[in-house]
């Protein structure tokens, strides 16, 4: 299995995982230009297989997995990895366990087990997550699948950038992407950076996170686990292979974002773009509804995924 995170080994996943996933179509709404400011471009990542970008990066890892004749895959998620790993693995036809944090959501919790995944609880924390997933993937000799701190995960979620280069290269001048371990982020920014450095990412973060301050100045958050309705996004460390490639494209481009925020972009796609995108998702365009920097003009924001635990209730 490749250790090596190149624009060669994200054109080789895009190959690779292609056949089985699905081209995600861009959509705008005139309602939300007109509140915006700029015509807002929407990367409905929502309708891919799974209800998130998470399969791009599990698919490409179960195949390499499976070439290297793993007994099975196994990770630790709240919802979309699990979800996106265990298709992956009933797709190509390996076993999959997922270690499950107590409070993930129901609708993640009925989606794993309809992908026939083995379900293990843990403790609501990253450190109970992560010594969970160690043991049972001991037990079970599994090859661990990390959510975002993965060379095949991050190649493999680089399709997505190449789709929105083919599709709208040409008609935006910014990427803003929701960021929680930094998996997907990193993807993004690496090739995006390689192949478009005129196209800036920006990073889109609850405001307890302070990512900014990470790159920025090296000093970590002080929390494991956010508390925000954003759950896809609650891990509040970036990866170990996540973190440079961060520091070297998005320095200075992360936008923090309250919770009323992200509550009210949510709101607006469900209504005005008629999307039902989940909290993490929303989280991208709030930081562009109300943090968009001046200077931006064409603004793409990556709708992450739409497994929405329907115990939200939108006032």
């Amino acid at each position: 299995m490749t250790t090596e995170i190149s624009v060669a080994e994200m054109r080789a996943a895009h190959k690779r995982t292609a056949p089985f996933l699905h081209n995600t179509p861009i959509m705008s709404s005139e309602n939300i230009n007109e509140k915006v400011g700029v015509p807002v471009l929407f990367k409905c990542e929502h309708l891919q297989k799974t209800g998130s970008f998470k399969v791009r990066g599990a698919l490409n890892s179960a195949i390499l997995a499976k070439e290297q004749e793993a007994k099975g895959v196994i990770a630790h998620s709240s919802g979309n990895h699990g979800q996106a790993l265990a298709w992956a693995a009933q797709k190509i036809g390996l076993p999959c366990t997922i270690v499950v944090p107590d409070n993930a959501p129901i609708s993640k919790i009925d989606g794993m087990k309809e992908y026939n995944a083995n379900l293990v609880f843990c403790e609501s924390t990253v450190t109970s997550r992560e010594s969970v997933c160690a043991e049972q993937a001991e037990k079970l000799e599994y090859y661990f699948v990390n959510p975002y701190d993965c060379v095949s995960m991050i190649n493999g979620h680089a399709s997505i950038a190449f789709e929105i280069l083919e599709q709208a290269g040409d008609d935006i001048d910014s990427i803003f992407l929701s960021v929680g371990g930094g998996g997907f982020a990193s993807s993004v920014a690496f090739l995006i950076g390689n192949l478009r450095p005129d196209i800036e990412v920006f990073l889109v973060e609850p405001e307890d996170k302070q990512l900014s301050n990470l790159l920025a100045n090296n000093v970590p958050c002080p929390v494991d686990t956010l508390n925000t309705m954003a759950d896809g996004v609650r891990v509040a460390h970036v990866g170990t292979l996540c973190e440079p490639i961060l520091r070297k494209f998005c320095t200075g481009k992360v936008i923090s974002v309250k919770e009323e925020e992200i509550k009210y972009a949510l709101k607006l796609v469900w209504t005005r773009l008629k999307q039902r995108i989940e909290p993490s998702a929303a989280l991208a365009f709030a930081g562009v509804l109300y943090h968009k920097p001046e200077h931006v003009k064409r603004p793409l924001v990556i709708l992450c995924g739409g497994n929405v635990d329907t115990s939200y209730v939108i006032d």
